[in-house]
């Protein structure tokens, strides 16, 4: 299972948003599930250990830090 961070930008736009974003952090902490920490579906590899997943109409960009077994939430901007 991996553990997940989130950086303050993140946690302020969960904190400004509310229940407008609750559906987006329920698939966010699924990842911990997932054994490889990438979604099956919408998620792109920029970086070696960087990724940007596109998800209820929402981009994501975390960083999967292997060695740690943490996926850090460093962005989240609405797509729309």
């Amino acid at each position: 299972m991996w553990e997940i961070e989130y950086t303050e930008e993140v946690k302020f736009y969960f904190i400004d948003n509310g229940a407008l974003v609750f559906d987006l952090l329920i698939k966010i902490e699924e990842l911990r599930y997932i054994p490889s920490g990438i979604p099956a579906e919408g998620c792109t590899q920029l970086e070696p250990s960087i990724y940007i997943w596109e998800v209820l109409r929402h981009a994501i960009i975390y960083q999967r830090k292997e060695p740690e077994h943490k996926l850090r939430i460093a962005t989240i901007k609405p797509l729309e």
